[in-house]
């Protein structure tokens, strides 16, 4: 099912949206304000994750407070933010899938350069619920999978009852929620799924746009946020972040150790020490889900900034640099955790400092 426009369900969940993105956009509005202490004038225009938003959105404001640029960010979704990249319209790009090649080649002709991903944030995709009943939920990759493919339907189901023993969970008809728009979250979530389930990976696969078997579309993560929000019964994907701040429940997930880990900023801390991460700047994309460290979360994924590394407006250019390494060098530990994400290794960001110095 999916939502229509202007039915009495997308109103509700319209109204959600508007009130989860003034939730979440809070600290990027009071951190702009004040005065202006830099001497950076040029205006950025930058769009794409939903699932970065809030931290970028906040860096911006903070940025704009004591350097004076004009950072603008619109959160349209991963696809809408390599298109609008490719296309020029845009200065950055923000997704949390990496480009394809055919993507990467498209973006290469509209730019005139190569595009270059700079990983900036770690995060974790929570798996939130409305189920008033259940407390503590548990699930484990299969169990999910089920629920997405329809072959699990119902709460009291024999798989997560064994998941979830001593609980006693009522008769109610699971209604999953999807991102209906273009999403690195979806590109992430559904590459957990095709990692721990075979059923899924031949009939629905990783992507941005992912053909669900079942349940209802909700377009960005706050979309999500505010379906699940007010739907009783409902179950659905979205920024470890916007659940916390919306006070939504969430499960505990299987890790591939047997461990049943929760979302948080030290297990997805956990997950992104234990990788191994690429080593050519041009070449700066990796996967983090179903790790097998312990006390990892399973569904975690960094999330990318695209950039040409040959820029068409030098001063633009500079100050759009400035801005990423001001991201990357100083306010990458103190501000991502009080928004839900993990700071990077500092390995991966002396190979993202690395990558901008060969933006020209």
């Amino acid at each position: 099912m999916r939502i229509v426009p202007g039915g009495p369900i997308s109103r509700r969940v319209a109204a959600g949206v508007a009130a989860v993105a003034i939730l979440l956009g809070g600290a990027a509005c009071s951190s702009s304000s004040g005065s202006t202490t830099g001497s950076g004038s040029s205006t950025i225009n930058g769009a794409g994750s939903t699932f970065a938003a809030p931290m970028y959105q906040q860096w911006a404001g903070q940025y704009k407070a004591s350097h004076g640029t004009q950072i603008n960010y619109q959160a349209i979704g991963s696809g809408g933010g390599i298109s609008e990249f490719t296309q020029g319209v845009v200065n950055f790009g923000a997704t949390d899938a990496p480009m394809t090649s055919t993507e990467q080649a498209a973006a290469q002709a509209g730019v005139g350069s190569i595009a270059l991903h700079i990983p900036m944030i770690i995060g974790a995709i929570a798996i939130i619920y409305n189920e008033p009943a259940v407390r503590n939920l548990k699930l484990d990759g299969p169990a999910l999978a089920g629920i997405y493919l329809g072959t699990i339907k119902k709460w009291d189901d024999p798989a997560i009852k064994k998941l979830n023993p001593g609980v006693t969970l009522p008769s109610d008809a699971i209604q999953p929620v999807e991102r209906s728009d273009s999403s690195g979250t979806s590109y992430a979530f559904t590459s957990y799924l095709s990692a721990i389930s075979p059923t899924w990976a031949s009939q629905v696969g990783a992507s941005k746009t992912p053909s669900f078997p079942t349940g209802t579309g909700a377009t960005g993560s706050s979309g999500v946020a505010a379906a699940v929000q007010q739907t009783k019964g409902s179950l659905g994907y979205v920024e470890y972040g916007y659940a916390t701040q919306g006070h939504i429940p969430f499960a505990s997930m299987k890790n591939a150790s047997g461990q049943f880990v929760a979302p948080s900023t030290a297990s997805t801390n956990a997950a992104s020490a234990a990788a191994t991460y690429p080593t050519k700047v041009t070449e700066l994309t990796f996967s983090l889900v179903n790790s097998s460290a312990s006390g990892a979360y399973p569904l975690v994924t960094p999330t990318y900034i695209l950039i040409a590394q040959k820029q068409k407006n030098t001063a633009t250019g500079s100050e759009l640099k400035a801005w990423l390494h001001w991201d990357l060098a100083s306010a990458q530990q103190g501000e991502a955790p009080k928004l839900g994400y993990a700071p990077l290794p500092s390995k991966l960001v002396s190979l993202d400092l690395a990558a901008l110095k060969t933006v020209h």
